[in-house]
This record gives C-alpha cells, structure tokens and sequence, in this order.
C-alpha cells in the first residue's frame, strides 16, 4: 500500500507509521523541518529494515504548500491507499485552530482525491482526541480560553470528518476520527512524560476491511458511535461552511 502521513515525523504521527513500516508498504511522511523528517525516516528504516520510507517537506497550513506538497506526491505515486492527517497543533489563538487543524486537513485530502479514486480500498483518518468531549462536548463558535479552543478542535474536526464523508462517498473514499490514545510527543510536557510510542488502531481499522465512514474510532480500533443528530451533514456545513 501506498500510505502518506501528515506530521509522521514525530509523535502520534510517526507511532502510525511505525505500525505500516513493517512489511512493504511505501511510506511518505510530511513534515516541516528537515533534520526530524531525516531522523524519522531513519528511525524507521533502522527498526523496520523497510527502505521504502520517504518525506517531501511543506507547511499543510498555507494553501498554496499544501496544493504544491500534494502536487508533487501525485507526480510521483500512481495511487494512495491510505491518507492520516495527524498534522496539528494545541493552538494558542483561534487562527491557529482554523488553519493548522482543520483547513489544513481539508485541503490536503480534497488536493489528493484524484490518487485515494484510484485505491481499491481509499481510507482517510483525520487523529483526535479525548471521546468524551467528541460525545459531550457543545458545538458553538467560543474560542475564548485553552479549554474552548480544545471543545472548539475537536467537535469541528468530528464534524469536519462528517462533511469529508460525505463529499467523498461518490468517489468511494472511507473518512474516519481515530483517538490514538496517549502517545509519546513534543506536544506538551505530559505527553513528553509518555513512554508509549505505538498506534495500532489505524492498521486494525483497514485489517478489519470495514466499510463504514464519517465514524470514530478509538485506539484500539473499535467503532465510537457518533450522535447522527449532533454531527449530521446539516450541521457539518453550517459550521464549517465559513472556514472552508
């Protein structure tokens, strides 16, 4: 399979690429700062002895980057099978939300559909978070503190997955949320602190052959039923419409 992972150069990202490594799948991280892309890369090399681990470089949260990024990956791949956007930040303004953690999803997978068409089994996961807020949480617009901003991610990248699913379905293309549970990362100091380094739920998912989209999995793979009231397609484009 051809795989191709947005922010796999470090964290959950790469954890998800470990998982794909072993074996003879061709691997493509995305990342932005070439000394950690290169120690991925030869990170995973050296634990799997797969050599068919590569990485362009491009910040996904600038459009023009993004359409030139997955331009190039078109010019050299003849399919994608499997698209994780693992690529985010915790966002300190609500800028940051919008471009880096949903736009950027948005754009890469619409810049890509003409490569996941061509699978026979296309599958695009976008990596979340914490359940109980995807279930719990209200869906509005606040962004006022830390704790909105995370209400804020993860409702509309649930709703995101929602739309995707949708606008893709014609082309046959699976869009699903993945918890990966917690994971060794840069990304705040307690995730530092984590010693786990492995994601096994993506590659459980396309073990598993399911045919279900615009759902939730959790780090073990098991489908999270989404409420279809709170994240219907309706709603999906009414939040979202503005950004997008």
């Amino acid at each position: 399979m051809n795989i191709l992972i947005s922010g796999g150069t470090s964290g959950v990202g790469k954890a998800v690429a470990k998982s794909f490594a072993f074996g003879d799948n061709n691997i493509t991280l995305l990342g932005r700062n070439e000394d950690r892309a290169q120690k991925a890369v030869n990170d995973l090399k050296d634990l799997t002895g797969n050599q068919n681990i590569d990485y362009p470089l491009g910040d996904l949260a600038v459009e023009s980057e993004n359409k030139k990024v997955a331009e190039e990956y078109v010019q050299d791949h003849d399919v994608l099978d499997v698209l994780v956007n693992s690529a985010g930040v915790i966002p300190k303004t609500a800028q940051d939300n919008i471009t880096k953690n949903i736009q950027s999803h948005y754009w890469l997978t619409h810049n890509l559909v003409s490569l996941l068409k061509k699978s026979e089994n296309p599958n695009v996961f976008l990596i979340t978070g914490a359940p109980q807020i995807v279930k719990y949480g209200p869906i509005n617009e606040w962004q006022f503190n830390a704790l909105f901003k995370g209400v804020w991610l993860l409702t509309h990248k649930t709703l995101l997955v929602t739309l995707m699913a949708n606008e893709l379905a014609a082309d046959n293309i699976k869009v699903n949320a993945v918890f990966p549970g917690e994971v060794k990362s840069e990304l705040m100091k307690w995730t530092q602190k984590v010693t786990n380094e492995d994601v096994v739920a993506i590659k459980n998912i396309m073990d598993s052959k399911t045919s279900v989209t615009g759902q939730f999995f959790d780090n073990y793979g098991q489908l999270i039923p989404l409420n279809e009231r709170k994240y219907s397609v309706k709603k999906a484009r009414k939040a979202l419409n503005k950004y997008l």
